[in-house]
């Protein structure tokens, strides 16, 4: 299975979107499990993204500082 392209942005808006809706109690129990099991990977896929971020932050801070010296 091909990994899903997600933007950070989008992903929250869709886990707002999910969390509204279960929030709303209206969620048919049929369709629970498989909003829960996607807020799961939203939830990781947005992980993922700020590890790599803080990581490439790390990266340019390091280059910088030995650059300045």
């Amino acid at each position: 299975m091909a990994k899903e392209k997600i933007s950070y942005k989008a992903a929250l808006e869709e886990l707002q979107q999910i969390l509204n809706e279960i929030g709303n109690e209206n969620t048919d129990i049929d369709e629970l499990s498989a909003k829960v099991r996607r807020a799961s990977y939203l939830i990781s896929e947005c992980k993922s993204r700020l590890r790599q971020t803080e990581d490439e932050l790390n990266q340019i801070l390091k280059d910088f500082g030995e650059a300045k010296a």
